[in-house]
């Protein structure tokens, strides 16, 4: 009986001592190191300054931005109703970048993607307006009402709108012509 325990003692000592040993013996092939960075985006805003509003009043102003983008790709901008739902009957944004040109607008299309590539880009944008007959009274200074940012939720629909917009903008110069 103690050579059985003195064999299962020796047997786990020699399994024991293997994986150690085989632990021992194993060694690196490879490291890896990275750092994910996002693409950045610089810029330069267009301010608009609409002063004293009154029901009903019209109004077509037109500034120029400037848009630094670090790297290719599909980008998203975005009109953010909320500064001006409670203001305005119609609100609409007539952008032109690269060779894109899109309206955005209140009660509408509230964004639009398109594929740029990096680079720096003059964008003019074109906003007209129309004050409700009963405004939210409020005052409003310097609040962002167009955002840009890198993708968007679905990438294949982005391609999509992004050709599309292409597109009507080669149509409108085909038109021109």
């Amino acid at each position: 009986m103690n050579k059985l325990l003195l064999l299962g003692v020796l047997l786990s000592t020699i399994l024991v001592g293997g994986v150690v040993i085989g632990e021992e013996i194993s060694g690196s092939l490879g490291t890896i190191s990275y750092n994910v960075t996002s693409p950045t985006i610089q810029t330069t805003l267009a301010s608009f300054n609409l002063g004293n509003l009154t029901a009903g009043q019209k109004g077509t102003l037109t500034e120029n931005a400037t848009l630094t983008v670090s790297a290719n790709g599909t980008y998203t901008i975005k009109l953010k109703e909320d500064v001006l739902e409670d203001v305005f009957s119609e609100f609409n944004v007539t952008i032109h970048i690269a060779n894109y040109t899109f309206t955005l607008s209140l009660h509408g299309t509230e964004h639009y993607t398109l594929y740029l590539s990096k680079g720096t880009y003059t964008v003019n944008i074109k906003i007209s307006y129309v004050v409700s007959q009963n405004p939210e009274a409020k005052s409003v200074s310097n609040i962002p009402f167009l955002i840009v940012k890198y993708g968007g939720e679905q990438q294949a629909q982005q391609t999509q709108t992004a050709e599309h917009g292409k597109k009507h903008h080669d149509d409108n110069n085909e038109q021109d012509n």
